[in-house]
């Protein structure tokens, strides 16, 4: 991989919150208005039990662990989003990062840069 590569990971990875167990991490619509999937942070491994088709246009809320409803929708304000879209194979989501030209993998990012797997429902191509 070259050494740009590497920068750009780095440099996304310092907009990324801490992702301990628990954090969450929903897909919804860009408009907020659908949540199309969510899950959690288990045992490093962010595990969807289903996923958006490919091409879907989302945003990527992440939550810190342990939030009521009341403290999620408090946090939603501040809540880390970013904006981005379902991959043409279906087996990942490509943001839009500030201060980076193009999409970065949420899959590596989440690899790379926070020790964290991304999981998809059995069937999707890896």
């Amino acid at each position: 991989m070259s050494l740009a590569f590497f920068f750009m990971l780095a440099q996304a990875g310092l907009q990324l919150p801490a992702m301990p167990e628990g954090t969450e991490v929903r897909l919804v619509s860009v408009d907020l208005l659908t949540v199309y999937v969510s899950a959690r942070v288990e045992d490093g491994h962010l595990v969807f039990r289903e996923f958006p088709p490919p091409g879907t246009r989302v945003r990527v809320l992440i939550f810190p662990p342990g939030e009521d409803l009341r403290g999620q929708a408090a946090a939603l304000a501040g809540a880390t989003a970013y904006k981005g879209h379902i991959t043409d194979r279906g087996n990942d989501v490509l943001l839009a990062i500030d201060g980076i030209d193009y999409p970065v993998s949420l899959r590596e990012l989440l690899l790379e840069e926070r020790d964290v797997w991304l999981d998809l429902p059995l069937g999707r191509i890896q």
